[in-house]
């Protein structure tokens, strides 16, 4: 009866550990359901997903995130081809809302820049005073 208890308690134990924590994903929540998941150094997104260390998410972001900054109002990202240091895209988030939006609100929500000044522009126009952080 003994042995038994120990393989229970041994068993409860892993189990809690391997759900606590997100094997092989860094995430960071950026608020509203909305999160920086990191699979490698490559494939770095911004999903929408229920809960943390979620298996999958929906993309706000369908791209690899080379910068980013966010506050309780805005997330702004640059996105692009790692590898080939091109391909780049700058993202404009909404992230104040009334109540918890959907994944479908979010998206409506997000503006696409392909031109670096554009982006600009529409960060001051707007007041977002947020610059972009470069992912390590």
């Amino acid at each position: 009866m003994k042995k038994r208890t120990e393989y229970l308690f041994t068993f409860l134990i892993l189990f809690i550990s391997l759900n606590s924590c997100c094997l092989g994903v860094k995430e960071e929540y950026l608020g509203n359901n909305i999160y920086l998941s990191e699979y490698d150094n490559y494939d770095i997104r911004i999903l929408y997903q229920e809960y943390s260390c979620a298996t999958s998410g929906i993309e706000i972001v369908p791209m690899t995130i080379l910068e980013i900054s966010h506050n309780s109002e805005w997330i702004i990202a640059k996105s692009g081809d790692k590898r080939k240091n091109s391909d780049f895209k700058y993202w404009v988030i909404k992230n104040n809302y009334k109540s918890l939006p959907n994944s479908e609100t979010v998206i409506k929500n997000r503006i696409e820049f392909s031109d670096l000044k554009k982006f600009e522009f529409y960060l001051a126009e707007k007041k977002i005073n947020l610059e972009l952080k470069r992912i390590d």
